[in-house]
């Protein structure tokens, strides 16, 4: 990681600690992320979604390593091509694990046995899905805190450097997806749409009718020329090749120069000259132009607009003068751009070529893979409906379209949700100074209040606030006293004994809490449910913990 100090807080007093001396302190962090893990254990399992938290919670660590290693320095390219590489899989194990939790539990409520509980279980789907993003958000933004990766500038490059990466299987996919569409329904004959439009192109270009004047496309042949070969000399290198040299009494730098004008008036002249032709050669009768030219100019007019040979020279010319002025502007620009530069920018579709090939090459196995293991968790009946469709699409898309599409998704996913973090952090919603621990204890919080919903017991949800406080205050203090002292300072004993009081204050926060609830009869008319109880207990402690720390 770069020994460059991060933005801080403003009221942190950094002035006397070195750049490279700065980071979160070790004891405090440590202590966040084992709440974090805590909570997230706790959470999971007796909500019922602990198979698929470690899956998601695997990718989100994948996508603080991806972050991090976008903020090395010293190893730029490879760095970037490794982030490239791993943001896409990372955003597909957290989709992965929130997608089988959900397809599991989709699976064991429908279909329902009545139409009046399709509400109560797709709520029941909603709680489980907070739980499981809240729970990832937590884990991530623990992760984060270790080395205080995420931060908005951070974030704002890795989702350049997704969008980028995604151009590659999106297009392929699109691609693959729109030929299918195009052969399987003849939605286009699309062979009989090429020959055309080549043979008209072929004809228009190179063989027009030899016994009327083709003003028009001569014209427009002749200005291409033109402009091609003026932007060819112009990225030739002749004077700084040339130097002081000489050909006989003449300059070769002056003859470059001389050069360089008459190609920019013969290239204005054409120009300029195009939209008269173009008018005279659609607007003007053939006739009309035959009566109104002497023959002694009209025939020399038909042969030399006619002519194929010159037509093929001067497309070719075009084509030439284009290739060289195209190859001499990347040189010059390769020139002028530092190499690791140019190769930090090319990484992401590198990377995006890699994965569409592997996603390519792989298809078939993913499908068989992707489909048994879906159908085997389904209903009997619902099993074999899927069978049926999936068997459909993938005969009529093949096999390596969808696996391709689904690469694509991804990394659709992936850039949308690093957008969402990164548009949280423009609006000012989480701060750079202590982001990972406000991503961990946001997530934390989540979790918690969802999991209210899910018949979890009272005590559970008042320990998941409770960690939330927990962590919050840990990595705060963290990053605000690695910011005073430093890292290297000797601040455990401190530490320590900050975060006891803020584990008995958030642990009296959830005795009060969970005594109120016991205090208050179940069959009251002011009854208070579980959830409610728990969000007082989570202010009542924010209050507390707040007091404690001033």
């Amino acid at each position: 990681m770069t020994d460059a100090t991060p933005d801080r807080a403003p009221d942190s007093p950094t002035d006397t600690v070195p750049e490279r001396n700065w980071a979160p302190t070790r004891t405090s962090t440590a202590i966040a992320g084992l709440g974090t893990v805590c909570g997230v254990a706790l959470l999971s399992r007796l909500a019922g979604v602990g198979a698929g938290v470690p899956v998601a919670g695997a990718g989100a660590v994948g996508l603080a390593a991806a972050l991090w290693l976008l903020d090395l320095d010293s190893w730029r390219v490879s760095g970037t091509l490794a982030a490239s590489l791993l943001v896409v899989p990372a955003v597909g194990a957290v989709a992965a694990g929130i997608g089988y939790e959900l397809l599991v539990e989709f699976a064991a409520v429908f279909p329902a046995p009545n139409p009046t509980r399709v509400a109560g279980q797709s709520l029941r789907l909603l709680g489980i899905a907070a739980v499981l993003c809240g729970c990832t958000l937590a884990v991530f933004g623990a992760a984060a805190s270790v080395r205080r990766v995420a931060t908005g500038e951070t974030l704002g490059r890795c989702w350049g450097l997704v969008v980028r990466t995604a151009v590659v299987p999106v297009a392929v996919a699109v691609g693959l997806a729109a030929t299918a569409l195009a052969t399987e329904y003849d939605l286009v004959a699309v062979d009989r749409i090429v020959d055309r439009v080549a043979t008209g192109a072929s004809g228009w270009l190179f063989a027009p009718a030899a016994s009327d004047p083709e003003i028009g496309s001569f014209a427009a042949v002749v200005a291409a020329a033109a402009f091609a070969t003026y932007r060819a000399l112009r990225a030739l290198p002749t004077r700084e090749l040339a130097g002081g040299a000489t050909v006989g009494d003449l300059e070769v730098a002056a003859v470059a120069d001389a050069l360089d004008r008459a190609a920019v008036w013969v290239a204005t002249a054409a120009l300029a000259a195009l939209p008269i032709a173009l008018l005279v050669g659609v607007a003007v009768p053939t006739d009309a132009l035959r009566a109104a030219l002497p023959p002694a100019a009209f025939d020399p007019l038909v042969d030399v607009t006619t002519d194929t040979g010159l037509r093929r020279a001067l497309v070719g010319l075009t084509v030439g003068a284009l290739a060289v002025a195209v190859a001499l502007g990347l040189v010059r620009g390769s020139a002028r751009t530092p190499t690791a530069d140019l190769l930090v920018g090319y990484a992401p579709y590198a990377a995006g070529v890699a994965i569409a090939a592997a996603s390519w090459v792989a298809g078939e196995r993913v499908v068989d893979g992707l489909v048994a293991f879906v159908a085997g968790r389904l209903d009997a009946a619902l099993a074999d409906q899927f069978r049926r469709l999936s068997g459909g699409v993938v005969d009529f898309y093949g096999a390596e379209t969808v696996v391709v599409g689904l690469a694509a998704l991804v990394a659709f996913l992936a850039a949308l949700g690093v957008f969402a973090l990164w548009f949280c952090f423009a609006i000012g919603l989480v701060a750079d100074a202590i982001a990972g621990p406000s991503l961990a204890a946001g997530g934390l919080f989540v979790a918690a209040a969802f999991a209210g919903t899910l018949d979890v017991p009272l005590w559970t949800v008042l320990a998941g606030l409770a960690l939330a406080l927990v962590v919050w205050d840990a990595g705060e203090f963290a990053t605000t006293l690695g910011a005073e002292v430093g890292r290297r300072a000797d601040t455990r004993r401190a530490e320590l004994l900050h975060a006891v009081g803020t584990v008995a204050v958030g642990g009296l926060a959830l005795a009060a809490a969970d005594g109120v609830a016991d205090a208050i009869p179940s069959a009251a008319p002011t009854a208070v449910g579980g959830v409610t109880v728990a969000l007082v207990g989570a202010v009542g402690a924010i209050v507390l913990l707040v007091a404690a720390l001033r």
